[in-house]
Parts: structure tokens; C-alpha cells; sequence
């Protein structure tokens, strides 16, 4: 029953669906970054990032990535194992800890028609100062962590448990059955883990 609804394709995004987008190290892809909600100390906020075919401007899948959260030479997150998203996109939640600028670390590597060795991108990003990023257009109704998930796989941030997440917020919060489902899933699946 819920195959059809891991099996239908993610709607497409566009740069224009990133507050920045920036080319990667060597061309290969254009890669797009949001922070929602904008980034303020203590508060977690999702990396939203996209792998963009340039001059095609839509989501190139199947990426393997690392990111780290860097500021003042220090890393304050990551960074994360070398990590595949099979859409092409991904939404990291990060804490930050400081106000200040923060450097956002991209790795990727992957195949196109060809390896694509190891490019690097950074962003630039400041928290806490009048930031004038937008949040992302969409669904309100994502849910958060997975306490089952988290707690079988040690971390929020374990492979696994990536993967869970973004075919939750991927695949079956872009239809409006899939948000739905989750919709009762999560009233049901809340009411035992509180």
C-alpha cells in the first residue's frame, strides 16, 4: 500500500527555491543552501541543500556528501560521515551555538556519466545578526526526530536514520495522500512517546 508512495518522484526545485546558490569546486554541479528557520543561537535550524545540474536546472540524485559547520576555524558541527542522498537533496538540523559568522562546509563526490572526485563549497552564513534569509516554501506539517529510529541507530544523525528522513520528507510529504498518512501516523505515533 505504501510502496506507490515511496516509489513517486520528488517534486522538482530550481535555485531559485535556495537563498544561495553557489558552484561546486570544479563546476560540476551548482549546489543550493537555505537556513530554516533562519539560524539564532540555541535554536535548531535544518540545512536545506540541493545538488543542481547547471544550465538544467533541476536536482541531480544520488550524491554522497559530508557537511560541517565551521566558525572561527572550529568545527561546531560535523563533520557528518560520508552520507548518500538518492533525491538529491537533503535537510540537516543544526544547532548553533554562537552569533557570528559561520562557514558551511559542502563535500561532495559521486557519479554524474563520470566520478566526480571530491569538490568543495563553502557558504557563508550569520546567525543571530538581522539575518534576511526567508524561510522555505512548503509543508508545516514536517515532523521532527525519530525517538524510535534515533534510539536504534545511536544518533539523529546515523546514515540510517538520514535515509528514514529524507523519504519522509522527500518523497511522502510531497504528495498530498503521503501528508495525510503522516499526518495520522504521527497523531498515533506521538501519543506513546510522550
Amino acid at each position: 500500500m505504501l510502496l506507490p508512495l515511496l516509489l513517486s518522484p520528488a517534486f522538482a526545485e530550481s535555485p531559485e527555491d535556495y537563498e544561495q546558490v553557489l558552484p561546486s569546486e570544479n563546476g560540476t554541479l551548482d549546489i543550493g543552501l537555505t537556513v530554516d528557520p533562519p539560524a539564532k543561537v540555541n535554536e535548531v535550524s535544518k540545512l536545506h541543500i540541493g545538488w543542481i545540474k547547471p544550465g538544467f536546472n533541476k536536482i541531480q540524485e544520488h550524491i554522497d556528501y559530508r557537511i560541517t559547520v565551521i566558525k572561527d576555524g572550529q568545527n561546531i558541527f560535523g563533520p557528518i560521515p560520508l552520507t548518500h542522498t538518492s533525491v538529491g537533496t537533503v535537510k540537516i538540523p543544526v544547532e548553533f551555538t554562537s552569533n557570528g559568522e559561520h562557514q558551511i562546509k559542502v563535500e561532495m563526490e559521486g557519479i554524474l556519466f563520470q566520478p566526480i572526485p571530491l569538490e568543495i563549497t563553502y557558504f557563508t552564513i550569520n546567525v543571530g545578526e538581522g539575518q534576511t534569509s526567508q524561510p522555505l516554501q512548503g509543508n508545516n506539517n514536517e515532523g521532527g526526530g525519530c525517538l524510535i529510529a534515533t534510539a536504534a541507530f545511536g544518533s539523529e544523525m546515523a546514515p540510517q536514520v538520514q535515509f528514514l528522513r529524507e523519504i519522509r520528507d522527500n518523497t511522502v510529504m510531497n504528495t498530498q495522500s503521503g501528508t495525510t498518512f503522516m499526518t495520522g501516523f504521527n497523531q498515533f505515533y506521538y501519543s506513546f512517546s510522550t
